[in-house]
């Protein structure tokens, strides 16, 4: 299951007000659950949200089709958990970065907002952006990859 369909399902599930869910087939199993205040052997549980996935041989030779076809692209990764902007605001106007551009080591390609903080997101190396992969306003995991630079 990938993100973006994790991501509807999430926001299918919210918009109904489902309280908690649960899929499993043979490739990916999903459960979520959004109880609040729920009292729990006298502990308040908080909101939580448990995305488990497996990959089957075939997902997993697909995936390294597809990573070996990109050997050639450098990929800058999210430095922490947040949700990833392009820009210092969260309209988008004036990307600071777009496919085509060429950027030096040390230039911001983006922010994230962590803690209603926005952290700077800088390159690592020289190049041009080949693939901006993550949305603007898009939440975003550790080490997720953001742009790909060639």
């Amino acid at each position: 299951m990938n993100i973006k369909k994790i991501e509807e399902v999430i926001n299918l599930v919210k918009s109904n007000g489902v309280k908690r869910f649960k899929f499993k087939d043979n490739k990916s199993e999903l459960e979520l659950d959004f109880t609040e205040g729920v009292q729990s052997q006298g502990n308040a549980s908080a909101p939580s949200q448990t995305v488990q996935s497996t990959n089957t041989s075939d997902e997993a030779s697909t995936q390294s089709q597809n990573d070996s076809s990109n050997d050639s692209a450098q990929e800058i990764k999210s430095p922490m958990v947040g949700t990833f902007f392009l820009q210092d605001s969260k309209e988008l106007t004036e990307p600071q970065i777009k496919v085509g551009d060429q950027i030096k080591s040390g230039d911001v390609i983006g922010y994230i907002e962590a803690m209603k903080v926005m952290n700077e997101v800088t390159s690592d190396f020289d190049g041009e952006v080949a693939e901006i992969v993550v949305d603007h306003g898009t939440n975003v995991e550790y080490d997720q990859v953001l742009v790909k630079v060639k």
